[in-house]
């Protein structure tokens, strides 16, 4: 407390009833200290999503749908695909979490799954709605989400591009006690999270704002490749996958009636599918045109070889069908120049990588993995395996050689994501660093970014042994197919 100076001044105090005056002079008073106001409480319950853990408790193989406070309205289904993750707004710092809503199906497509609260109000009073959003899709042609009030939709987002975290702010008033709050959610291959939900009380109205995170280069430096970007004609999205010492491309491309093989060799584009199957994803490439990949039929998701035009199914042996329903679930991923190819599968003790050898599979886990899911997207001739896991900080990257494994980051990456490694041990990916998601290679224990010009978002998936390296990026209208040399004189050109 300080002691102020004498003064005289008038004190009004104004209620329902009377106003009173009171004239105050020559009088000592003590000044407090300014004290720091309150913030209004947030009426939404468990807005930050840090109430539950990561893993659900009834089935440790997955992340947890189960979000206190929240409905979510398919937390009870087998496979549920909303459910709490570990990448947040705060980096998943103080183990914060956020959801996840991905793709949910039925017989015509995707369908809308949703979560929802209802909020205690006061009717007449003004609020104001603040989320933070993501989107992981680099495709803005087939995702909605929208945010609905007492049963009113007050805002629709159609065909987001890819965005890390952004603000979002909107105001509304209460005309109830009882006030839902729901976001609604319909994706086809990727996903949204949510995060930091807040609805407080306020005096007046604002304008309804998006406060985008500032752009910002990567902190790596720039890998020096010379670019080519390409498509495949008529298609909406085209994603290259692998390349071969030859210089063939092979990787998948959406059109109206779905996603469909490519094989680029030079100028030329061959497009195929499996027989009789509604989606045909290609992965992979060796020098011998053999191409691993995974495809959809019957309502399930399998793995398949192509050698010349003939297919073979090569899924995992034992893998209960209800367990490759998803995407995610079961793929060929790559094949190396002895045949042997690398993918992985899920089953009912979590998400396993896998390597075929002659006529033998065998599946791993890294053995940091906290939440039993590995991938494994990429063989060299020397058998090298790279791929991902989630442990408890979120998704690391790692290299298995033999029965070893040594794990890797990006630097300052929130996740990292290795695709493909050739005979001298070059490794290429992916990492998310909190504003785009961005290529990397990496030679020995030195990173560099990769980074197509213009791109919103960088994808990285395969490398030969010339060092050549392929991807896709987003553009800010669609996805495209982008190859990457050191000298870009040695093989024909891409168009």
């Amino acid at each position: 407390m300080k002691s102020s100076q004498k003064l005289g001044f008038i004190i009004s105090g104004i209620t329902s009833v009377f106003m009173s005056t009171v004239v105050v002079t020559n009088t000592h008073i003590l000044k407090a200290e300014a004290t720091p106001k309150e913030p209004p409480q947030n009426l939404v319950v468990n807005g930050t999503f840090t109430a539950d853990p990561l893993v659900s408790p009834y089935d440790r193989t997955r992340n947890n749908p189960f979000i206190s406070g929240w409905l979510n309205s398919i937390a009870s289904d087998v496979f549920a695909t909303t459910f709490l993750e570990n990448y947040t707004v705060d980096d998943a710092e103080n183990y914060s979490l956020s959801v996840r809503l991905a793709p949910r199906y039925d017989d015509n497509g995707p369908i809308f799954t949703y979560i929802s609260q209802k909020l205690k109000t006061v009717p007449g009073q003004k609020y104001q709605l603040s989320y933070y959003l993501a989107n992981a899709d680099d495709d803005p042609n087939e995702n909605v989400f929208q945010t609905y009030v007492g049963g009113k939709l007050i805002e629709q987002k159609v065909n987001v591009g890819f965005q890390g975290f952004t603000k979002y702010t909107y105001y509304f008033v209460a005309k109830s006690r009882t006030t839902e709050l729901k976001f609604a959610s319909k994706q086809r291959s990727y996903w949204y999270n949510l995060d930091n939900v807040s609805v407080v009380p306020v005096n007046k109205f604002s304008k309804n704002e998006i406060s985008k995170p500032e752009p910002c280069p990567s902190s790596l430096p720039a890998a020096k490749l010379v670019f080519t970007t390409f498509d495949v004609p008529n298609a909406i999205a085209t994603d290259a996958q692998g390349i071969n010492d030859q210089g063939d491309i092979t990787g998948y491309f959406s059109d109206s009636a779905g996603y469909h093989s490519f094989l680029k060799q030079g100028r030329s584009f061959n497009t195929f599918d499996y027989s009789n199957a509604l989606l045909t994803y290609a992965n992979g490439i060796n020098n011998q045109g053999n191409i691993v990949g995974s495809y959809y039929q019957n309502t399930v998701f399998h793995a398949f070889l192509k050698k010349g035009n003939s297919f073979s199914n090569v899924d995992v042996p034992g893998v209960d069908p209800a367990f490759a329903q998803y995407f995610s679930n079961q793929s060929a991923r790559d094949i190396n120049n002895q045949g042997d190819f690398v993918g992985f599968f899920r089953d009912s003790t979590g998400t396993h990588g896998f390597l075929k050898k002659g006529k033998n599979y065998s599946s791993f886990d890294n053995p940091d993995t906290t939440y039993q899911y590995t991938i494994a997207n990429g063989i060299n001739d020397w058998g090298n395996i790279v791929g991902f896991f989630q442990g408890t900080t979120g998704y690391h990257a790692f290299l298995k050689r033999g029965k070893y494994f040594t794990n890797f980051d990006v630097p300052r990456a929130i996740f990292t994501h290795a695709s493909g490694i050739n005979n001298q041990g070059d490794i290429v990916g992916f990492f998310f660093d909190g504003i785009a998601n961005r290529g990397f290679l990496k030679q020995g224990n030195s990173f560099s970014a990769i980074n197509v010009p213009g791109a919103y978002s960088t994808y990285v998936y395969g490398i030969n042994n010339q060092g050549d390296i392929v991807g896709f990026f987003y553009d800010g209208t669609k996805r495209r197919g982008f190859i990457a040399r050191k000298n870009p004189t040695s093989h024909p050109q891409s168009n």
